[in-house]
């Protein structure tokens, strides 16, 4: 009886992966080859390439789910969101009070939607997300909302971040001071 084995083997240090598939060999000719409607296969490089040979190797014959545009490839192997996020308001030097609201208008030209992240400076140039305001607020070119601001202690380093829904791209305020 033949059957076949498949052996896949990532390597995420490199990121690659490598898919092998062994068939064992035929009794009557001590020689090693694929049985009847059997596979064999070996795959490098391109991840997305080894996945389809694991699962062709395997009998799944299931096709990975399309990327975007179409795209056979997964999601996870798409390209990066690419484009500028500039924000053009709150106008600087404005002081605005603990759990209130204001307007936050930006240029967009990733053609992806945008969460709005309220961000506090640490520090040595660093900064944090503090909370998130306002979620999938628009693709367009240009876009403006409302934002409430959560209840935080009183400060002069908050600012505002628009960013792209998987943070690839980002724009940022300038800073505010928060009251009470």
């Amino acid at each position: 009886m033949a059957t076949n084995l498949a052996v896949a083997v990532a390597t995420t240090a490199v990121g690659c992966i490598l898919v092998i598939s062994l068939a064992p060999t035929h009794p009557d000719t001590g020689k090693s080859g694929p049985a009847a409607g059997g596979a064999m296969a070996a795959a490098s490089g391109h991840a997305g390439s080894a996945a389809r040979a694991a699962t062709s190797a395997l009998g799944a014959g299931a096709a990975p789910a399309a990327g975007p545009e179409g795209t056979a490839e997964p999601e996870e192997f798409a390209s990066p969101t690419t484009g500028r996020i500039e924000v053009t308001a709150p106008a600087p030097g404005v002081d605005y009070k603990a759990h209130g609201s204001f307007s936050v208008a930006w240029n967009n030209s990733t053609g992806e939607q945008v969460d709005i992240w309220l961000r506090t400076a640490t520090g040595q140039g660093e900064s944090e997300r503090v909370a998130l305001v306002a979620t999938r607020a628009g693709e367009g070119r240009t876009g403006e909302t409302l934002v409430t601001l959560p209840r935080v202690a009183p400060g002069k380093r908050y600012f505002l971040e628009v960013a792209t829904a998987d943070g690839a791209v980002s724009g940022f305020s300038r800073t505010f001071a928060i009251t009470d």
